[in-house]
């Protein structure tokens, strides 16, 4: 595919096959799921909330076709694709009838990350969490990074470095509420964006994977075109659950990400979660299940471990 049109299709216009629905066996990363709800479960227990963090890189047109000038411009929180859009993060979680209420805007450590937003909600426990004694709703906090376009690459060093490391960011929970341990602190790490793995071949990922693993497991999404196949071989790890990666090409959907944290928040299965990111794209995208079926992958899909 000419790397035009690869990048026309990531910003969300291709079509996917169904995948099978078949009942999957049992897996290490199953009992990886375990021990990161068990953590969870921990803090839960000790009035802490589950944190989820999420960096996305905004869409930039002098690195891929966004669509347009006004959804390219990746200094842009007004009108850029990956932000402002009724994809976009913000633009998805501050809908009417979102669930979720906005208890903060401001800005990041780094220079380049235009806007940090954290949402708020509760969810009802699953089955997974009231196993564990939780029964109350658990409350979930959703901080959200938009860094500049350009500056892609420190999105996704900011990504790796909260995913392989430990180093909590301070983060404001709204008015009267204790400071939230995000980043390396969070309990699921997200990244949203364009697959910047496609384009550095040389990715230097030793420098990420020579840290001490975390004493604590965390979850992660990778919300772009054809993460497995660029972290695969990197990020699984009992310390860095793949809950969700990618198997096609794609738009950076906040509705997936959204449906797929939640999921991950009520104590959802590695199944659950995908069919849920499933649901979540489809709705956003304005396709029937059936034709993004198989664009999202974890552990739970039979064909994991093919490349």
């Amino acid at each position: 595919m000419l790397p035009g049109i690869r990048a026309l299709v990531c910003a969300g216009l291709g079509l996917w096959a169904l995948e099978a629905g078949a009942r999957e066996p049992a897996t290490a990363a199953d009992g990886w799921l375990d021990a990161l709800q068990d953590h969870v479960a921990d803090d839960l227990r000790a009035g802490r909330p589950l944190v989820v963090h999420a960096h996305v890189a905004l869409c930039d047109s002098s690195i891929i076709r966004c669509g347009s000038r006004a959804l390219g411009d990746g200094d842009s929180l007004r009108t850029n694709l990956y932000w402002a859009s009724g994809g976009g993060a913000r633009g998805f979680f501050d809908r009417r009838g979102s669930g979720w209420t906005r208890v903060f805007v401001g800005r990041g450590e780094h220079a380049d990350v235009l806007e940090r937003v954290v949402w708020h909600r509760r969810v009802a426990p699953g089955p997974a969490w009231r196993q564990r004694g939780i029964d109350a709703p658990v409350p979930v906090y959703v901080v959200v990074d938009a860094w500049r376009g350009r500056a892609i690459d420190a999105a996704v060093a900011a990504y790796l470095s909260d995913l392989y490391g430990e180093a909590p960011r301070g983060v404001p929970a709204g008015p009267g509420r204790p400071a939230l341990r995000a980043g390396g602190a969070a309990h699921l790490v997200a990244y949203l964006g364009h697959n910047r793995w496609m384009d550095t071949p040389d990715f230097a990922w030793g420098r990420f994977a020579r840290r001490p693993a975390p004493r604590h497991p965390k979850g992660t999404f990778a919300i772009a075109c054809h993460t497995r196949a660029y972290l695969q071989r990197h990020v699984p790890a009992a310390a860095r659950v793949p809950l969700l990666f990618t198997a096609d090409f794609l738009f950076a959907s906040a509705p997936a990400f959204e449906a797929a944290a939640t999921a991950f928040a009520t104590g959802g299965s590695l199944r659950q979660i995908r069919e849920a990111a499933t649901r979540g794209y489809a709705e956003g995208q304005r396709r029937p299940p059936s034709q993004v079926g198989g664009v999202f992958t974890n552990p739970s899909v039979p064909r994991w471990a093919r490349r």
